[in-house]
């Protein structure tokens, strides 16, 4: 199987949803009209861009998962990973600024609290 979602040497992919992974590689350029109005772009480079969703049961998973975040977290802000694109099918190892958005979900049925995270991926 394949590594969807990494944080530094960290395989997170065991929590995550996969049915909700999207990541993909997108064109940054700059777009004009000229005066025919016929469109124009000239490409500056690529960046990686998407969501991944992670659910974590067991405490000791959530309290290691914001242990990594803490520790990994680069003084300029951004996240070492390695993720899965799905528009080309390929992992990319870059450099990422991560925004996490948490949830936490009681399970009244039993004492079972799940704390899910989304995280917004942009690479550097």
């Amino acid at each position: 199987m394949t590594n969807l979602f990494k944080i530094s040497t960290t395989d997170l992919t065991p929590w995550e949803k996969t049915d909700k992974h999207a990541v993909n590689r997108e064109d940054v350029y700059e777009e004009w009209t000229d005066g025919n109005w016929i469109d124009h772009r000239v490409i500056a480079r690529t960046r990686i861009t998407g969501t991944v969703v992670l659910s974590f049961a067991r405490p000791a998973d959530w309290t290691a998962f914001l242990t990594l975040l803490t520790t990994t977290k680069d003084p300029e802000g951004f996240y070492p990973i390695s993720v899965y694109c799905s528009n080309t099918g390929t992992n990319e190892s870059i450099n990422a600024y991560l925004t996490i958005e948490g949830v936490t979900k009681w399970d009244l049925t039993t004492p079972r609290i799940h704390q899910g995270v989304t995280i917004g991926i942009v690479g550097r």
